[in-house]
């Protein structure tokens, strides 16, 4: 059989009158417009299998069904189910489906079709016969489940010339050689097929991707939620995004060669390119010698997955053939496997558009342009970003190509020929939006977006704030929200000074994430660490800031604690003591909360006990029994203890009243039980101290009020110092005692327990005695008792001669007056001469005294009233 486009006719003559026609002349005229209409087919259309042609199978009937369809052979055949017409010799195509019961073998003795030869040798071959034809007398045999097994569908078109015989060179009514065209169709062995017929199919073996499509990852990058373990410092919030980072970068390099190995003839992608890409993935995701810029790193990661998910997307699209190779399949279309129930049916011929076909090039144009961009952005990552804060719309959604180009990919031509396919298709990729503008186009809402109605952009880059202070960043930003009308709030959290305020902001938004920006009508939240910016993160929507969402106003109250600092200090230090023998010493502070209730509704129904550690008393004393407090009613009042009044202090909304009755019973069961309200303060239902207060009629308990309270104000971990409790308090206590006998403490004639005013540095002596003297001159005719109280009689100062130490050797890690001086501004930020803490015991404040403690303001903090602490001195 010859494939007619191998051997074209590439003119004809034209006709005169009374001319004597040759048949050579007939043919070459025929033969020169059937081979134009068979190429116009091929190039300008497509080749394969259009529509329909359908099998199933009837397994119970043993019946193979074939709907009707329309197919393009290689050589220009255009292929539809036919049907006899009865009592006559002509054929029809209008029909649905066709049903075959019968088989027969099929030898194809007379077209000897080469793709169903191996060298000599014919492939098995079965012809499938419709219902109607049926001829058992023919040898037509039923079809069984064994014939079916493993067969691939193939429809052939049988083409051969017929033998010529006595009539072909006389004058019989059938002059001339008829050419047979036979549509059968077939059954074949599934690896006959493979093994034979496919290999001399270039345009199927290059476009079956069906597997490779199916075998690419579904990939996604994982998310970081940030919450209480991962974002109390930058190092923590770096090493969580490494972890997100190292978990998605295999998945990437899976990714990657699995396209390659599928689709790199398609994408003209070749072994050098594939480790190019990946030598630059391995480069940009584990070069992490420093901790800057982490989240970038992050998006980056992001960026890639985008393109590769965009690229995976159009694979299947890319059946498009320039000049397909005739030879591929000129007489036959493969129909699929007949047990295939797969969605992309086996060893079946797609249609494979031409070029003409602007829709399909374009997909192929835009795989390869996918396939840049991915190299372009691991070329063209860059971390040494700008330093001028700029804010750029994007979008939230949508390809990445519609977006801005961020600020860590250096903006050169390439990267703005590859980064928007739609944008370059037109000539515009200069067009593009981005941070860099060096390299866009001089229009001016290219160079000032913010400028202009970008009304599809519904998100805004944020940019350039990176390692630079928090509080600038966020002025600037500020500004250019205000002059440019832009719809997004913005705050600021410092990892060492808004620790906890940063940990309930996460535990209300939870779906805090970074972005690189913000969406609009959403927040920007700027973290830094030591006030320089060295994160990111947004929410989508904006927030009331206020403590209580507009709710209610907030009442602080002050009282004293039921148990005194001395009793609790002696109670704890007793578990380093020597044990009675007589009775047990406890080794936990106990109370048993009796009643809670909130404008009359119990939060409690019997009493309940709450032990806390002597060793958490012995660190924090009474931080630790409220920390204890609010985690066991998280959704009451808020307790908490000022240390400068050694009081406890209870939040709660302004109009609501409360009760809790509570006693300690640490050492015993007998103790009073205490009565904190909003009336006062009870011991065994007697007053034990007035404090007037302000309140308003009852209200119901709102629960949801006093769980976001408890949320936002809660203290986590504060101590005495109000500092977050960790090792170091431990070596802080060490320091301490080591600071009593320090020899160059001792060689100065210093004492570090000061038990009597006498005791004091001179310098310290003298500034009291001035304060002594001109107090008592305020008054006439009266004493004035002074004591001194806090940490010039605790063992805790530092004065002149310990900052000059300091100074003089502040490399000497090793000098205990260096360390100490330095954890005192770690967890004090106290970087002076300690100030006095001087009580006046007999008189009440009065303006007239205001004059005379401005005068010693940066000496000394003054309190009218007696000293809780236990080691309080006169003065």
């Amino acid at each position: 059989m010859s494939t007619k486009l191998l051997e074209i006719t590439p003119q004809y003559r034209s006709f005169v009158d009374d001319q004597v026609l040759t048949s050579g002349q007939l043919n070459e005229f025929i033969e020169y417009f059937e081979d134009q209409d068979r190429l116009t087919r091929v190039c300008l259309v497509g080749v394969g299998l259009a529509c329909g042609f359908k099998v199933s199978v009837n397994n119970q009937k043993n019946l193979v069904t074939l709907t009707q369809g329309c197919g393009v052979t290689t050589d220009g055949d255009l292929l539809k189910l036919q049907k006899s017409i009865k009592d006559s010799s002509d054929t029809s195509i209008v029909l649905e489906r066709l049903k075959y019961s019968h088989f027969r073998d099929f030898e194809d003795e007379d077209a000897k079709y080469k793709h169903f030869r191996n060298e000599n040798t014919i492939i098995d071959l079965w012809e499938l016969i419709p219902q109607e034809k049926v001829n058992l007398e023919a040898g037509h045999l039923p079809i069984n489940q064994e014939l079916l097994e493993n067969k691939v569908v193939v429809l052939y078109l049988e083409c051969y010339p017929k033998d010529p015989n006595i009539c072909t060179t006389t004058n019989c009514d059938n002059q001339g050689q008829r050419n047979i065209q036979n549509l059968r169709v077939l059954l074949i062995d599934s690896d006959d097929v493979i093994n034979t017929v496919n290999p001399q199919d270039s345009i199927f073996t290059k476009h079956d991707v069906n597997e490779a499509y199916t075998n690419l990852p579904q990939i996604a990058v994982p998310k970081l939620i940030l919450n209480d373990s991962n974002s109390s410092s930058y190092s923590k919030i770096a090493d969580a995004y490494k972890t997100v980072i190292n978990s998605a970068k295999p998945i990437l390099e899976t990714a990657i060669i699995d396209l390659f190995q599928g689709f790199s003839e398609i994408l003209e992608i070749n072994a050098s390119d594939l480790n190019h890409i990946l030598s630059k993935l391995s480069e940009n995701l584990e070069d992490f010698n420093t901790n800057g810029m982490i989240q970038y790193r992050y998006d980056l990661v992001r960026d890639i997955t985008d393109t590769y998910n965009e690229l995976a997307e159009i694979l299947l699209k890319l059946k498009t053939e320039c000049c397909p190779n005739i030879k591929a399949f000129p007489k036959h279309l493969l129909l699929g496997t007949l047990s295939s129930e797969v969605i992309y049916p086996e060893l079946r011929h797609d249609f494979y558009h031409s070029p003409s076909n602007n829709e399909y090039a374009k997909y192929l144009k835009m795989a390869k342009s996918l396939m840049q961009r991915l190299e372009i952005i691991l070329d063209n990552f860059n971390l040494s970003t700008g330093n001028k804060l700029e804010i750029t719309p994007s979008k939230t959604c949508g390809k990445l190509g519609e977006k801005a180009i961020p600020v860590y990919f250096k903006v050169d031509n390439r990267m703005l020929t590859a980064w928007d396919f739609y944008k370059t298709e037109n000539y515009k990729q200069r067009y593009n939006i981005s941070y860099h503008k060096e390299n866009l186009a001089l229009n001016s809402w290219v160079q000032n977006p913010l400028n202009f109605e970008l009304d599809c952009n519904d998100f805004y880059r944020i940019e350039g704030h990176l390692g630079h202070p928090a509080q600038d960043s966020r002025n600037t930003i500020n500004n250019i929200k205000k002059t440019n009308a832009l719809d997004f709030d913005c705050l600021v959290f410092d990892l060492k000074r808004d620790s906890q305020a940063f940990t309930s902001f996460l535990r209300e938004n939870p779906s805090t994430a970074h972005r690189g920006g913000v969406p609009k009508g959403g927040t920007f939240i700027i973290v830094s660490e030591k006030e320089q910016v060295v994160a990111d993160f947004c929410i989508s929507t904006k927030l009331n800031n206020g403590a209580n969402d507009g709710c209610c106003s907030l009442m602080e109250c002050t009282y004293p604690w039921i148990s005194s600092l001395k009793y609790m200090n002696n109670l704890s230090r007793s578990l380093k003591g020597k044990q009675s023998r007589n009775k047990p010493m406890p080794q936990n502070y106990v109370l048993q909360v009796i009643e809670y209730k909130i404008n009359g509704e119990l939060l409690i129904n019997r009493t309940t006990t709450i032990t806390i550690p002597l060793t958490e008393i012995f660190l924090r004393r009474i931080h630790a029994v409220t920390e204890a407090l609010n985690k066991k009613f998280n959704k009451g009042v808020v307790f908490d203890f000022n240390e400068s009044q050694k009081r406890l202090v209870i939040t709660r909304a302004k109009e609501d009243t409360f009760t809790i009755r509570l006693r300690e019973i640490s050492m015993a069961n007998n103790n009073a039980i205490y009565t904190y309200s909003n009336n006062g303060m009870f011991r065994n239902n007697l007053v034990f101290r007035p404090d007037a207060m302000r309140c308003r009629d009852l209200r119901n308990y709102r629960e949801s009020f006093y769980e976001k309270l408890q949320a936002q104000i809660a203290p986590v971990n504060k101590d005495d110092d109000y500092g977050k409790y960790d090792d170091k308090w431990a070596k802080w206590s060490k320091l301490t005692e080591r600071l009593i006998t320090n020899p160059d403490i001792e060689e100065a004639g210093l004492t570090r327990m000061i038990t009597s005013s006498e005791m004091l540095p001179q310098e310290i002596l003298n500034i009291v005695q001035n304060i002594k003297r001109d107090l008592q001159a305020t008054q006439e005719g009266k004493d004035l008792k002074f004591k001194l109280d806090g940490d010039w009689v605790n063992g805790v100062w530092v004065n002149k001669f310990m900052l000059d130490h300091h100074r003089r050797n502040r490399k000497n890690t090793h000098d205990d007056i260096v360390l100490f001086v330095n954890l005192r501004k770690y967890l004090h930020n106290e970087t002076g001469v300690t100030k006095l803490s001087i009580y006046i015991t007999n008189l009440r404040y009065s303006k007239d005294l205001d004059p005379v403690l401005a005068r010693y303001k940066k000496d000394a903090d003054f309190y009218f009233g007696a000293p809780s602490g236990e080691n309080a001195i006169s003065l």
